[in-house]
């Protein structure tokens, strides 16, 4: 009987700021969860290994980052972790966005971004699968 295969899974790390950007961030992440089956939204502090959540990181096939700004809060963490981003996305300096303070964003240029990101992740997703299978294959 054929073992069961681990289905590819992505992790998705966002900032939540309160700032234009930071807001982004966090709707674009929730766009992304609800959009891709694959992917989806972890706790970023789970990153620690003292936090038992932090399974959802180091099992994942890929990370993908989402800053609000370029403080790259976000990814510093992540790195903290000893983990890389397969995807790193910075709202303010990937799609030209002035941060600016408070929990208000244009929503048209939110949806646009969070559908650019979707479509990075739908690439990123195949190119695992394309090396799943690959590897599959060589085995």
């Amino acid at each position: 009987m054929k073992k069961e295969e681990k289905p590819i899974t992505i992790s998705i790390a966002n900032c939540a700021g309160r700032s234009n950007t930071g807001q982004m961030s966090l709707e674009i992440a929730k766009k992304l969860d609800k959009a891709l089956p694959y992917a989806n939204i972890n706790c970023l502090p789970a990153i620690f290994p003292k936090l038992k959540p932090m399974q959802k990181f180091a099992e994942a096939d890929a990370i993908v980052v989402i800053d609000g700004c370029n403080e790259h809060c976000v990814l510093e963490t992540i790195k903290l972790g000893g983990y890389k981003p397969a995807i790193h996305v910075s709202v303010d300096d990937t799609f030209g966005i002035e941060k600016t303070p408070g929990l208000d964003y244009n929503e048209k240029v939110m949806n646009e971004s969070a559908d650019k990101v979707i479509e990075m992740v739908r690439e990123l997703y195949e190119k695992l699968k394309l090396k799943k299978e690959m590897d599959a294959v060589k085995k």
